[in-house]
């Protein structure tokens, strides 16, 4: 009698887990499906990036950022993701220069009559 209420125990816990896993498996089949669209951003199981520029059943061809084409099975999309690029010391030097020279354009000119050093006498809560 004891067994029989251990397997019963076992059994249900058995087709919980079996159905979750199910539950999660539709879900990354229908995040994959809506991902397939021509123009979409797409990364594969093996960690790929691209562009998808053509479906043609279960082949898709995928545009590297470099501009390589290469096919690759539908199963072996994942999801719509775009490339995660880190940020560089260019990109913060110019994003730096814009914010500067955004700066520079902010600042009201002086009048014919005042001067640098009157502007420096001036109250410094302006």
């Amino acid at each position: 009698m004891e067994y029989l209420i251990v397997i019963i125990v076992l059994l249900a816990f058995l087709l919980f887990t079996s159905r979750s896993a199910r539950k999660a498996q539709q879900k990354q089949r229908d995040q994959r499906e809506q991902a397939i669209v021509v123009g979409n951003n797409v990364v594969t199981s093996s960690g790929f990036f691209g562009r998808i520029v053509d479906v043609d059943g279960d082949a898709v061809t995928l545009e590297s950022p470099s501009g390589d084409e290469t096919v690759w099975m539908r199963s072996a999309i994942m999801s719509q993701m775009d490339i995660p690029l880190a940020i560089t010391d260019e990109d913060e030097t110019y994003s730096n220069d814009s914010q500067l020279s955004d700066n520079a354009l902010a600042e009201e000119p002086l009048a014919d009559d005042e001067t640098e050093s009157d502007d420096k006498q001036g109250s410094a809560w302006k």
